[in-house]
Parts: structure tokens; sequence; C-alpha cells
């Protein structure tokens, strides 16, 4: 009770919503999305537990706004670029860029258009690049899986590599893994970290392989 009444009395003014999202993700940055919990996050603005729930019912419409926060971080497309293969690579590079400016929230940014109007307003508009690029409904579904599992693919295998340089990679499997052929030693030693470049080029080759799809001019 005595805590509690601390926490109180350390606030000097309302609480926001806006402040309750950007607390929370830097809480996420910092330490995980499992860290994040009511209690911690209402310590960390100097108020009551009681007093989030006022703003925000629960956890789960806390992480949706965290996520509309994070959607919102994303630019706005440059007009100068003008090829609709330029425009949606630029869209996709900048989500990519996103995730690993917080790559703790990778969760939240990629199941954004289910809870962020801003993510579903990013996706209406690049839905309207591809459908003015000749896209038929179900090129451009087929192309928003694929480019969608790329770029979450990608940034995961970032953020393991990121747990895994500070020591929070998994125990590794049991057993001996057998050795490579001699043949294969120098391909083997070549799947090593990844690369930002990497995301580029693999998100340019799903781009041109869509782009043969469309009907000829």
């Amino acid at each position: 009770m005595e805590q509690r009444s601390r926490a109180a009395v350390r606030r000097g003014q309302p609480v926001s919503i806006p402040e309750i999202a950007t607390t929370a993700l830097a809480m996420i940055d910092e330490d995980g999305l499992d860290a994040l919990t009511m209690r911690g996050l209402a310590e960390a603005i100097g108020v009551t537990p009681m007093t989030l729930y006022r703003y925000l019912a629960n956890k789960q419409m806390i992480l949706a706004e965290v996520a509309d926060l994070l959607w919102r971080e994303l630019p706005a497309i440059d007009p100068a670029i003008t090829g609709w293969k330029e425009q949606i690579a630029a869209m996709w590079q900048q989500l990519f860029d996103l995730m690993l400016r917080h790559p703790n929230a990778v969760p939240l940014i990629a199941r954004g258009g289910a809870c962020s109007a801003t993510a579903s307003s990013d996706t209406a508009g690049m839905l309207s690049v591809l459908k003015d690029a000749g896209f038929s409904a179900e090129l451009a579904g087929q192309f928003v899986h694929a480019a969608s599992a790329l770029v979450v693919g990608f940034a995961f295998a970032h953020l393991w590599q990121h747990q895994a340089q500070v020591g929070q990679a998994p125990q590794p499997p049991a057993g001996q893994a057998s050795a490579a052929p001699d043949e294969l030693l120098e391909y083997a030693g070549r799947m090593g970290p990844f690369t930002t470049g990497e995301f580029a080029t693999s998100l340019n080759l799903i781009i041109d392989g869509f782009a043969r799809q469309l009907p000829q001019p």
C-alpha cells in the first residue's frame, strides 16, 4: 500500500495515452515484450496500475497503441521515386529498417494490421501502387504474402543474431552434428551472420519475379 501511494504522489500531471505508449515502447526496446507488465509500466510513469486501466483497459490495448506508434515512425515515400518497383522496394525497406530499430517489437510490427489503423492505411497505399502497376487482386495478395514472409523472416534472424551476441542464444541441440563434406565447407562457411544488404537483394528478386507475371503492354 505504501509503495503504491509513493508512486501516485510522484505524478504531478495527468497521464496521456501517447505517454503510456511511448513509455511502454521504451521498456520493450530495453527489456523485451515479455518484460512489459502493467505494474512495471505504471511504476515507470509514476502512477498506480489502476490509473492505467482507466485509460487502456488491458495490456493488449496498450500493445495496440504501441504498434500504432511504431507504424507512425514510417516516413512517407519520397515523391521523387516514381517507378512502381522502386516505390514498393522503398516501402518494404523502410518497414525492415523499422524492425531493425526495434528488434524486440518485431512481433508487434508484424501483426500491426490487426491492431493498427496506421498499418492498415499504409497497406492500402501499397495495394494502390500494385493495382496501378497492373497487379490483379490475387497477384497483389500473393506478393504481399511473399514480401511479408521475407521481411519478418529477416527481422527475426537479426533479432536472434542480436540475442546471441548478448548471451541469449538458445542451448545447442543434443548430440554432435555431422560434419559437412569437404566440397561444401566453403558454402557452409558462407552461411554465417545475416547482413542488412541481403534483405534488399532478396526483396528485389521477389519484386522482379512478380513483375514478370504482369500482363505485357
